[in-house]
């Protein structure tokens, strides 16, 4: 139960970053999209059910606040997940590289399932490019802050010596320390 609390929250903070701070802060094509992070984390740490579930939560908490097709981004993200679950017994998952690298491929796939749905499920016309209008530029500033991300949690975990302890991070290789 606590973990699902800390993904919850975690969650509700991307939230209000993607939708409250970075939209006055960055122009669109700017902003990073904060929620496949977490989906990247949770196909790493969790198992299919749960994982899958709070997946599916996320996407749909997205789409209450900011989205125009209520389900979309839960139906996306559950994809995600369940993609990303599929390819993880083929990896080294401690690999700090790796995530940011998944996070890239990640954004990749969840740009095309967006443009996919809207093409096969949304009456919108051609709103189905504008997930790939974006594409280029998430592709860069994602990882970029997943990065960031991966350095922060780095430190915090060296200054509260050894007592944070972030399931699927326990390893953090010395590639992002100094």
């Amino acid at each position: 139960m606590r973990r699902f609390t800390g993904y919850f929250l975690t969650g509700f903070v991307f939230l209000l970053l993607q939708t409250a701070v970075l939209p006055r802060i960055l122009p669109a094509y700017l902003r990073p999209d904060l929620f496949i992070i977490l989906i990247i984390y949770l196909s790493l740490a969790e198992k299919y059910l749960r994982g899958g579930f709070i997946a599916w939560l996320a996407g749909c908490l997205k789409d209450v606040f900011a989205g125009s097709t209520l389900g979309l981004h839960g139906l996306v993200f559950l994809l995600c997940f369940l993609f990303i679950k599929g390819t993880e017994r083929r990896l080294n998952t401690e690999s700090s590289l790796l995530l940011v690298i998944l996070v890239f491929f990640g954004t990749l796939l969840e740009r095309g399932l967006m443009a996919a749905t809207l093409l096969i499920f949304a009456d919108a016309g051609p709103s189905w490019q504008l997930p790939l209008r974006q594409l280029p530029m998430q592709i860069v500033i994602t990882p970029l802050v997943a990065l960031v991300l991966l350095i922060t949690v780095r430190w915090l975990r060296r200054y509260s010596l050894g007592r944070l302890v972030i399931p699927g991070l326990r390893y953090l290789d010395n590639r992002y320390g100094s």
